[in-house]
């Protein structure tokens, strides 16, 4: 191709591209983000035609935009290349894509190692809001692996329909490491100093209530519970007691008083029944499996793990599952 018909292509594509953002501008009016996505999507379409001219094009581009506003720098306009070349406009339009952030999608882009792995991510993040930030958390976490050899619930929750709708069996704490856990006093905190981190790894639905939370008896006695929750999409309340340790049949024991007593003192008429979690560092399942046996109450044990404890947790599940 010669210089002369090169040159005429590039400003045929500079012009294409200033009238996509144009012709949205309006339209971004009304709905912003999805309209600056569709952009962002044909502009990478428009230059993946000429990917053989490579990046120089693309700087030129760049300069040539600046006028449009900064969202059309060299770096964005490769991101928008990678964009397009992985979502055709209709997997946009049958995906929650233009729902959520672009800087929230290029970090999913970036990070995720197949297309099934951002779709995951992608809806993740719009159906429980996350935002770029808890995006990036939910990756060191593992989330997507972990939602692949882990499920969500076990056979002693499976009864109870209520409860499988929060409970999840494992809980990943990938924002705390061990040396800031000395005992159970500083489990509470550290996870109320990451309060969003920590809800979200809970599940959409669940709002703090309170820390040490303190229930006054019609006997006039004290009981304080480690976190009082409630769950907004079922509309209960849900007891969790935090345990540094291994699991002990003598936990639920309090776990079931707290439970009783909030719906007696606490529960009202458009209240469904509390749920209780307790929440260890391990636990027996043959001990969990008995102490639970006959509990007609709604509740499961989780365990956690900690930053440290991830890889070696995910390399060992993920042997069992080939």
């Amino acid at each position: 191709m010669s210089d002369n018909k090169i040159e005429k292509s590039y400003l045929a594509d500079l012009q294409k591209i200033k009238e996509t953002i144009r012709d949205n501008r309006y339209k971004a009016l009304v709905v912003v983000n999805s309209a600056m996505i569709m952009t962002y999507h044909k502009i990478g379409t428009i230059i993946n035609e000429r990917k053989e001219w490579g990046n120089k094009y693309v700087r030129r581009l760049a300069e040539d935009l600046i006028e449009c506003g900064k969202g059309y720098s060299f770096d964005n306009l490769m991101k928008m290349m990678q964009f397009a070349s992985i979502f055709t406009e209709d997997e946009i339009l049958l995906q929650p894509v233009t729902k959520i952030s672009w800087s929230t999608i290029i970090q999913i882009v970036s990070k995720s190692s197949s297309k099934e792995e951002m779709l995951w991510y992608i809806n993740q993040a719009y159906n429980n809001r996350w935002s770029r930030r808890i995006v990036i958390e939910q990756f060191k976490a593992k989330a997507y692996e972990r939602k692949l050899i882990e499920p969500q619930v076990t056979q002693i929750v499976e009864k109870d329909e209520q409860l499988k709708q929060v409970f999840k069996d494992t809980l990943s704490f990938g924002f705390l490491g061990k040396a800031e856990i000395k005992d159970e006093r500083d489990l509470k905190e550290r996870l109320l100093d990451n309060v969003i981190l920590f809800l979200h790894e809970l599940g959409p639905g669940f709002s703090l209530v309170g820390r040490e939370y303190r229930l006054l008896t019609p006997t006039n006695k004290n009981y304080y519970i480690d976190l009082l929750m409630y769950h907004t999409k079922i509309h209960s309340y849900v007891v969790i007691e935090v345990k540094i340790g291994e699991f002990q049949p003598s936990d639920i024991g309090q776990l079931h008083f707290y439970i009783n007593a909030i719906n007696d003192l606490e529960k009202t008429d458009i209240d469904n029944q509390t749920i209780g979690i307790l929440l260890c560092k391990t636990a027996d399942s043959y001990a969990v499996k008995t102490t639970l046996d006959g509990i007609i109450a709604p509740i499961g044990i989780s365990k956690y793990k900690l930053l440290e404890d991830l890889p070696n947790y995910l390399l060992k599940k993920m042997k069992t599952i080939k």
